[in-house]
């Protein structure tokens, strides 16, 4: 559908006869395999580039080994410059290992930045977002990442994170709490966690004006061995 369904021309635009695409360079799909059958047409025009980029998020051994093989594109969300620089490596190691240049592999990286036209301003942009947080939806989402039921406490009850793997979490999001728990200088209550994961968990917030905030990418660049950044919000 993406390669053979749709010519590069088949867009005319054209009044006189009224016709936004010409039918002739749209071309019926016959497939018939083991696990889909197709027989019609593709409904859409393709993208630019047709054939779709992989991109994916995999942090787990299972993920990583995938992105060596396959990925063209990875997000990742790591809290320090040192663990991202070695997911980095793994990445690219899994390539070589997989006979692929490793360069081809581009790597994104989360981040939350915080602007201002002035220090004082980004600060205060900071704290306004930080006063937002729903501390009881952080710990839900944090449950939910993670596996690790924060019910069971007490809000203001202190407890270890151990960052331990398991079934049906996301290993990124565990690595890069088990990384903050182990900086930390605060105890982790569910209360401290919820709101910590309400304001996006552990990803980096450089927060400042256009050139701190563009210190801290070029930094992070440099250092880490990515390919660009993945602006998120919460």
């Amino acid at each position: 559908m993406w390669e053979k369904g749709w010519e590069d021309d088949a867009q005319v635009w054209q009044l006189d006869p009224e016709m936004a695409y010409d039918p002739s360079k749209i071309h019926r799909i016959e497939f018939n395999g083991n696990y889909h059958k197709m027989s019609g047409f593709f409904q859409t025009h393709p993208s630019p580039q047709r054939t779709p980029v992989i991109f994916q998020a995999g942090a787990s051994k299972s993920g990583i080994a995938f992105a060596g093989k396959h990925s063209e594109a990875i997000y990742t969300d790591y809290s320090t410059f040192n663990d991202l620089k070695n997911y980095t490596r793994q990445v690219r190691e899994a390539a070589i290992a997989a006979g692929r240049d490793p360069t081809t592999i581009k790597i994104f990286a989360a981040v939350m930045p915080v602007l201002g036209k002035t220090q004082a301003e980004a600060e205060a942009k900071y704290a306004k977002i930080d006063g937002l947080i729903s501390n009881q939806g952080g710990m839900a989402k944090f449950s939910g990442f993670t596996g690790v039921d924060l019910a069971q406490y007490k809000k203001d009850e202190e407890f270890k994170f151990d960052g331990k793997p398991g079934d049906n979490i996301i290993t990124g999001v565990v690595n890069g709490f088990k990384t903050a728990a182990e900086e930390s200088t605060v105890a982790w209550t569910p209360e401290y966690l919820g709101h910590m994961s309400g304001f996006g968990g552990p990803t980096p917030k450089p927060c400042g004006t256009a050139e701190v905030v563009a210190d801290y990418f070029e930094k992070c660049f440099n250092e880490c061995d990515v390919d660009g950044f993945n602006l998120v919000c919460e």
